[in-house]
This record gives structure tokens, C-alpha cells and sequence, in this order.
């Protein structure tokens, strides 16, 4: 017995996550001594009975706080969704206010203190107010901590200086002083998330329109568990008690400058990388990182270049279509390796015809009218006026046919009748043509 209470010992100066487990003592004693005459149910009780008579008293009781008008705690929870056909696990902030057990919630990729800030402004500007007092997790996204002292960092002090509301957060492995929001956290995913609902590409006007709707459907059901009255009314008080928002609104971005290597790529978070065009190898860049999206400017504040912002914890490599195109104009011979032959299917009849075109010229020609068409349409407009001409074995070189066929596909009307009857005039315009040619003589 004396090593088994060596080991629960032990268990003091330990990681709660790797403790000795009852089972695992018992498993260090069999392999220890063959002979070990006990039980895994005799050394779970003996365990049992040692922390009931070794640990009591260790821990302080939870105490009932008292939560007042207008004052909110928040927290991250993580649910899966459907965006674009495929399952996709996304963060949600979730914004509860403990006095009438009210909750609003947003859905982001990330919890960095863009994705905090943007979540916040998106509810505050919902409800018309600012919570006087924030109650946050350890600091997740917005600061960190060090010792016992806890330092914002830069961006979100200044948010939470021009919306004027305090902030304070939980000590670590402490989450019952922010019970309120730990428990919505749960309620928001089984009774909003269960079953997995379906989200728009554009997840952040999403925020801001269709998922208050779904909170405040969720919550004119909701009773108070302890007033037993509908929390929108208790809301009512919690209202009152906002502070008034700011005459400007935050821009919820971080703006820092990176330098670029010899592929025209700069690298953030360590992981993601972001190419810009040839022009802008090692070259330093202005980056403005907002919650769905990295915008690029160059030096002099000039644009160049729109991202989706990745966030996921492996390498990943972004590159936008007109940076892809030009690639491939400046360089023909790259096609076949291009990251802009690879985004295209392979039945593509506008690939397959490129993969035949072995005069670099010609194909250096077709790119060029490619990526000049970009400027008046969006790709997929363009691509699928190229793969029409492919079809048609039209000339991909000349503006007209390119500009022809992209504005017949922006209007809705390529391979359409241009008879509203639907009948075939050809016939009648043969003869028209004839009668011309008649009278010239």
C-alpha cells in the first residue's frame, strides 16, 4: 500500500491530465510484482478511500456571483457546419448576458482578437449598446498572460478603449466564474447547431443577417431557469444598462508590413502562405489581416491583392486566380505545371484544348486575352466563355470573340436562341442576304 499512496501522492504536484488513474496504478503493480494478490477493484476502493480522506477541504466551493444589469461574459465553443457541400468544424463566439441568461452568437474560423472584436462590434451594434463589463476567458485571442500578470495586446486595447466598456478575465482552469456564457456555449450548439446547419459562402454577412435571426428565434422560447419568465423580458433591463456606442465604428484589422522571398510569397502565422505577383519579389508589403480575409498594398498604399485568410494548423499555399493567369502569360511554358491548369477540371474542353496549343505564341496569346478579360468579369465568367470558344474552336486570341462570348455569359444568354419564338430564321436571313446581293447588281 505504501507505493500505491507514493503514486496518489504524487498526483498533488501533477497535471490534472496526467494523473494516475486506478487503473493505471494497478497496471504499474502487475508489471511490477507478478505475484500482486490484489484486485483492480480493491485498489479502486483503496484509491477512492484515499482521496475522500486526503483531499477534502482541498478545493474552495463554487460561490454564487451576482451578475448585474448589462454585464456580459464571453467564450469561443466549436461545432461543425455545411459550407459549399462539405462539413467544415468552425469556432463560435458566443456573447451571454447573466443577468436574464440571454445569448447571441457568431461564427468565425479562428479566435484571434480580429475574429473577437468583429464578433463583439457585429452583437453590439445588433442590440444597440456596449455591455459595461466583459467577462473573457484566459485571455484567448486578445492577450496573454504572464505569471499572474495578464497584458491585452495592442488592438484590442484600443477597441475596448473607444467602445469604453471594462474587460476582465478568468484565472487559469477557472471557467465556473464565467459559468453563464460556459453553459450557452453548450445550449447554442445542441439547439441551434444539432442538426448541422447550412452556411453561405459569405459567412461574414451571414453573421451580421441570418444568424441573429436564428439566436433570437432560439431565444423568444427560452425561459429564465430560476425567474421561470421569457428572457427577452429580463433582457429589457439588461438593455437599459448598455452604454451608448461609439459615433465611430472600430475597424476590427491588424496592419503590419512583411517582406516577401524570391517566389513573391510573405508568410503569416508561420504556416500560411500568400503569393503575390512577380512584380513584388523580395520586396517588403503592407498586410491588413481581417477575420475572413488578408488585403495587400504595396509600399505606397496601393492595392494588390485580396486572400481568404487560412487558418487551419498545416501549411497551406494562396494564390488568386489573376495571379495564377499572369504566371502562366509571362511564362507559357508553365502551363502544364500551373496552379491555373490545376483549379480547371479535367473534361474541360478549354484545358484540353490548351494542353494541345504547343506554339508558346499562341499560347502565350490566349492567356493574355485570359487574364485581360479579367478586369471587366469575374473568372468564372471568363472561363466559361473560353470553354465555350474551345468548343467552338473559335479564335481565343482576338478581344472580340473573348469580349463577345464573356458578355453573352454575363447576360445569361450563351447557347440561347436569339428568336424569342425559338424558331430557326436562318432560312429567312440566307434570303434577306440573296435579295441584297441582287439590288447591289
Amino acid at each position: 500500500m505504501h507505493e500505491i499512496n507514493s503514486m496518489l501522492e504524487e498526483n498533488r504536484r501533477n497535471w490534472y491530465k496526467q494523473r494516475y488513474t486506478a487503473k493505471r496504478i494497478y497496471d504499474l503493480l502487475k508489471e511490477k510484482y507478478e505475484d500482486f494478490p490484489a484486485s483492480y477493484s480493491t485498489v479502486c476502493h483503496y484509491a477512492a478511500g484515499w482521496k475522500k480522506n486526503n483531499q477534502r477541504g482541498t478545493k474552495d466551493a463554487f460561490s454564487h456571483l451576482v451578475w448585474h444589469k448589462g454585464e456580459a461574459q464571453a467564450d469561443f465553443g466549436e461545432a461543425d457546419f455545411i459550407r459549399d457541400g462539405k462539413i467544415i468544424r468552425y469556432k463560435y463566439f458566443v456573447l451571454s448576458f447573466p443577468y436574464s441568461n440571454k445569448a447571441y452568437c457568431q461564427i468565425y474560423q479562428g479566435e484571434n482578437c480580429e475574429c473577437v472584436c468583429q464578433a463583439l462590434i457585429n452583437i453590439f451594434e445588433h442590440i444597440g449598446g456596449v455591455p459595461a463589463l466583459v467577462v473573457f476567458d484566459n485571455a484567448t485571442g486578445i492577450g496573454h498572460r504572464i505569471c499572474r500578470q495578464l497584458e491585452e495586446n495592442e488592438m484590442f486595447r484600443r477597441f475596448r478603449l473607444q467602445y469604453r466598456f471594462e474587460s476582465r478575465f478568468c484565472n487559469p482552469n477557472a471557467g465556473h466564474e464565467k459559468g453563464n456564457v460556459e453553459t450557452n456555449v453548450g445550449y447554442v450548439r445542441r439547439n441551434l447547431f444539432v442538426p448541422l446547419i447550412k452556411i453561405p459562402e459569405d459567412v461574414e454577412s451571414y453573421n451580421r443577417d441570418g444568424l441573429f435571426d436564428l439566436c433570437g428565434k432560439l431565444m423568444s422560447r427560452r425561459i429564465h431557469y430560476i425567474h421561470k419568465v421569457p428572457v427577452n423580458e429580463l433582457f429589457k433591463d439588461d438593455r437599459k444598462a448598455l452604454l451608448a456606442l461609439p459615433e465611430k465604428r472600430f475597424m476590427a484589422r491588424r496592419i503590419i508590413t512583411v517582406k516577401t522571398n524570391g517566389y513573391a510569397e510573405f508568410v503569416l502565422g508561420g504556416l500560411h502562405h500568400y503569393t503575390l505577383g512577380e512584380a513584388y519579389m523580395n520586396t517588403a508589403v503592407i498586410a491588413e489581416t481581417w477575420p475572413w480575409k488578408v488585403r495587400v498594398y504595396d509600399s505606397s498604399g496601393k492595392f494588390i491583392e485580396e486572400f481568404e485568410r487560412e487558418y487551419i494548423c498545416e501549411r497551406t499555399e494562396s494564390m488568386s486566380m489573376k495571379t495564377c493567369i499572369s504566371a502562366v502569360v509571362s511564362k507559357p511554358g508553365s502551363w502544364p505545371n500551373s496552379m491555373f491548369r490545376e483549379n480547371i477540371g479535367e473534361d474541360n474542353p478549354f484545358r484540353q484544348y490548351a494542353d494541345t496549343v504547343n506554339d508558346a505564341c499562341t499560347r502565350k496569346g490566349i492567356f493574355t486575352q485570359f487574364r485581360n478579360a479579367m478586369h471587366d468579369f469575374d473568372y468564372e465568367t471568363v472561363l466559361a466563355a473560353f470553354t465555350e470558344m474551345a468548343e467552338r474552336k473559335a479564335d481565343m486570341r482576338k478581344e472580340a470573340n473573348v469580349l463577345t462570348c464573356c458578355s453573352r455569359v454575363s447576360a445569361g444568354t450563351l447557347n440561347m436562341s436569339s428568336s424569342t419564338t425559338g424558331v430557326d430564321l436562318n432560312k429567312y436571313a440566307a434570303l434577306m442576304a440573296k435579295e441584297a446581293v441582287n439590288e447591289q447588281r
